[in-house]
């Protein structure tokens, strides 16, 4: 099927409704552009401070609502959020003035204005070091260095300098100085006191001036020095021989000494005489005993010493200074005394091995840890020295009574109520202690009418069990 164009007039005709129907559009759209856009207007809040500003418009930034709000701000003063960013209605916007404050600094004022809460802080900002000699007023009240930190910041700040009072003794004149100088040297230059170079000062020339400080001025006086034959003639602001003869450089030996006496004050035209003594020295040594210490030792064996190391004595010395003057002895004294050797002790060990043993008893065998050559005597219930009528007649101290079986010891060499075997006399039970029991001593009870007398010298063997404290180091001499 072949198609068929429409005749050239009606193309004509579409293309120009097209072109008609185009600026119609065009014409519409402009005349819309050309109508003005009614917005909602938008409510925006500023605090300056304590004070809220409403403002009601349409603004793009912050800077534009402030504008509108006729609020004029300092380069100090801070704003939140800055004033180049997009105003939001729901966010405030806050100001933050700076606050001034007047500084009087050498007779000129300037103000200030700072974000600064204490005084350090502005005084840092501002590049303000008070120096030595000036003080600070913080509305008209003084303050010191140390509170700068915790002080508050003032509306107005007073730098002057400080006045101290001086004074001035140079002899017997006596002078007050009220000065605004800050070394010792600028106030003795106000005051119009020259120095000599042997003249000194205390305190020194380049101290720091404090309030009421004293200024000593001692002025070098005329004096005569006689030593090793010499004459000499000086100037010095010492007052004491020593101290003079030092200035001058003249030393003196431990024994040398002068005339007048050290101590001495002296005056203008006063002479010191040196007197050289010399001295010979002689040693004395004197013995000093060493001590005995114990030691325990596990090696050795209960009852068993050993000397694990040697003592060897100390020596006392002593330096008798012999004096001469002229080459004539004229006394001797104690120089010095020291200890030249300290003596070392000796230390001896004792044994704390225990080995439990096994001894036939008529009893039976009985186990043993320890056996100790005794005194051995006997007693009865009449030995006590009590009347068989008295209620403690025959009573121990461990409350059984006294008789066969029963002995009496030192506790400190026999543990109290434990079992001892004593040959030819049997198993004891140490219940008493025995007034005059000391040592190493067993008093064997018997009943009154079994005595058998003892008084020789047994072993007596310590029976098991083995008690939790015992006594190491028992007396080595037997009563």
């Amino acid at each position: 099927m072949t198609s068929r164009l429409p005749p050239w007039p009606v193309s004509i005709l579409i293309i120009f409704l097209l072109f008609i129907g185009t600026i119609t559009v065009g014409i519409a759209l402009y005349l819309l552009a050309q109508q003005p856009i009614t917005l909602t207007q938008q409510s925006y809040t500023v605090y300056d401070g304590d004070i809220a500003i409403t403002v009601s418009g349409n603004y793009q930034t912050v800077a534009e609502v402030l504008q509108a709000a006729g609020i004029s701000l300092r380069p100090e003063d801070i704003v939140l959020p800055d004033a180049r960013e997009t105003a939001v209605p729901e966010s405030a916007i806050q100001i933050q003035r700076a606050q001034p404050v007047t500084v009087i600094l050498q007779n000129e004022t300037h103000t200030h204005w700072t974000q600064q809460t204490t005084l350090s802080a502005f005084l840092a900002e501002v590049d303000i070091t008070l120096k030595p000699n000036q003080q600070l007023l913080a509305d008209r009240q003084p303050v010191m260095l140390e509170s700068f930190t915790l002080h508050p910041l003032p509306t107005e700040i007073d730098i002057t300098l400080r006045t101290n009072t001086v004074t001035i003794q140079d002899g017997d004149q006596h002078q007050v100085l009220q000065t605004t100088a800050q070394t010792v040297a600028q106030a003795l230059q106000e005051a119009q006191i020259g120095l000599d170079a042997a003249d000194s000062v205390t305190p020194p020339p380049s101290a720091q001036l404090k309030a009421d400080t004293i200024i000593q001025v001692t002025r070098a006086i005329p004096l005569t020095i006689q030593v090793d034959g010499q004459t000499i003639q000086t100037r010095s602001r010492q007052n004491r021989p020593l101290e003079v003869l030092a200035e001058a450089g003249i030393e003196l030996s431990e024994a040398d000494y002068t005339s007048p006496a050290p101590e001495t004050n002296l005056l203008a035209g006063d002479t010191i005489q040196v007197i050289r003594v010399s001295d010979e020295f002689r040693l004395e040594d004197e013995e000093m005993p060493y001590q005995t210490r114990y030691q325990p030792s596990e090696e050795l064996d209960l009852d068993t010493k050993a000397v694990l190391s040697t003592g060897t004595p100390g020596i006392r010395r002593k330096r008798i200074r012999l004096l001469f003057e002229d080459g004539i002895q004229v006394g001797e004294e104690l120089d010095e005394e020291w200890i030249e050797q300290e003596p070392v002790n000796q230390v001896i060990g004792y044994g704390t091995k225990i080995t439990v043993g096994t001894i036939d008893t008529p009893e039976g065998p009985r186990e043993y840890w320890r056996v100790v050559r005794m005194r051995a005597t006997a007693y009865t219930a009449a030995s006590s020295g009590k009347s068989p009528d008295h209620p403690a007649y025959g009573i121990t101290a461990s409350g059984v009574p006294a008789g066969n079986g029963v002995v009496a010891a030192d506790p400190n060499v026999i543990p109290f109520r434990s079992e001892v075997y004593v040959p030819d006399y049997g198993i004891g039970f140490v219940g008493d202690t025995g007034g005059g029991v000391k040592g190493r001593w067993i008093d064997l009870g018997f009943d009154e009418d079994d005595l058998i007398t003892w008084n020789g010298y047994a072993d007596v063997y310590y029976l098991t069990p083995i008690p939790e404290e015992i006594n190491y180091l028992l007396p080595e001499i037997l009563p």
